[in-house]
């Protein structure tokens, strides 16, 4: 079987998930290509190309905007010239918004079987205007009939999947999965040393974009509370953005700027290691990979309810799940995972039992029988 992949958004959870995806794909005998954008590609996907080429994946870079752009229509032809001169593919998958309607077009001039994975429908953001959500919505509603089958990686996302107008035929849950085991050697005490933490302290951690997505500034306003609370609380905020002077000037106006530890970009497995608590502030999600790292590192987790949550989460057994938005419930949440260290230990063990039936090997085989059955 030979898949061709497209992906723009390379970085974040989208391109961990493309990448482990078409690792999975080729080591089980599929030929895969992929088609790549480098415009907003992370420090995590440019050390992943290496890796899939050696695998036998043959990637093929081309330039691609996340917003509607004149290029795509250069994009569109470049891709449906690549069809062309590979002789053709069984199936090509799109991830995310862009890609996923430039492989839905070249579904109109090739004989292939069309798959989607949204990962995070934009149309869940709740700070997305009227007028914005109609076109988003109406654009879904058309590209759904040039689509032979869309995966949702959370009960979330396939729920709005339905609202949008996709028929319950053409869509499958296929939730995200991980590695489980981290080959990135690290203890807590050495990774706490190399961000000045101190053994006693107690760490709340985020890993992730500084986005509105991500909602950081939530976690900055519950640690504020929770600070007050627990004089040896500290929290650490992996991760850059686009709102990192805004959350440096709000932890200033908090007075957290001795209590909250920026340490940029870093492996979040091994940032994690240091943590007692993972929190996820998010405003919506897909099904995010970080909450699963976090399980996977045997940590507690507070979670706003966003897609994937509720799968990953046993509410008041390996975590909390609290309204998005909601200052009050996530600083409340987190103190009494501070506050408890037995509870600490008794989620995080929870967490890593949870967090197995969430593995790539389950991801990708789930993928392929959605394939077969395509091409059959």
């Amino acid at each position: 079987m030979r898949v061709l992949h497209i992906l723009e958004a390379t970085g974040g959870g989208t391109a961990r998930h493309v990448a482990d995806l078409c690792l999975g794909l080729v080591g089980r005998g599929l030929e895969v290509h992929l088609a790549y954008s480098s415009l907003r590609m992370d420090d995590i996907f440019r050390k992943a190309l290496p890796v899939l080429e050696k695998a036998g994946i043959q990637c093929y870079e081309l330039s691609m905007r996340r917003a509607p752009h004149p290029g795509d229509i250069k994009a569109l032809s470049l891709l449906n010239s690549y069809i062309t001169q590979q002789k053709g593919f069984d199936i090509v998958h799109g991830h995310s918004s862009k890609a996923g309607g430039i492989a839905r077009l070249l579904g109109l001039w090739n004989k292939v079987s069309v798959v989607y994975t949204p990962h995070a429908f934009v149309t869940l953001a709740p700070s997305l205007g009227g007028l914005e959500r109609l076109v988003y919505g109406l654009m879904e509603r058309i590209l759904a009939y040039r689509t032979d089958a869309l995966i949702a990686v959370s009960k979330d996302e396939l729920a709005e999947a339905h609202r949008l107008g996709y028929r319950s035929r053409k869509t499958h849950l296929i939730p995200n999965g991980i590695k489980l085991e981290h080959d990135v050697e690290g203890t807590k005490g050495g990774i706490r040393a190399s961000l000045s933490l101190k053994q006693d302290e107690l760490v709340v951690g985020f890993v992730g974009r500084f986005s509105q997505q991500k909602s950081p500034h939530l976690l900055l306003e519950a640690f504020a509370k929770v600070a007050s609370c627990f004089p040896l609380a500290r929290l650490v905020m992996v991760g850059d953005g686009v709102l990192k002077q805004s959350l440096l000037a709000r932890a200033d106006e908090l007075g957290l700027i001795d209590r909250v530890i920026w340490p940029g970009f870093m492996d979040g497995r091994l940032a994690m290691r240091a943590f007692d608590v993972f929190v996820l502030p998010s405003n919506y999600e897909g099904f995010p990979y970080v909450l699963l790292e976090a399980m996977a590192e045997g940590l507690p987790v507070v979670s706003t309810r966003v897609g994937g949550s509720e799968e990953a989460i046993a509410n008041g057994e390996n975590g909390f799940i609290v309204p998005v938005g909601n200052v009050q419930a996530l600083s409340e949440s987190i103190c009494k995972l501070l506050e408890d260290a037995e509870m600490r230990r008794r989620f995080g063990q929870k967490s890593l039992e949870r967090v197995q039936a969430f593995s790539v090997d389950n991801m990708v085989d789930s993928t392929i029988a959605l394939y077969k059955q395509l091409v059959a």
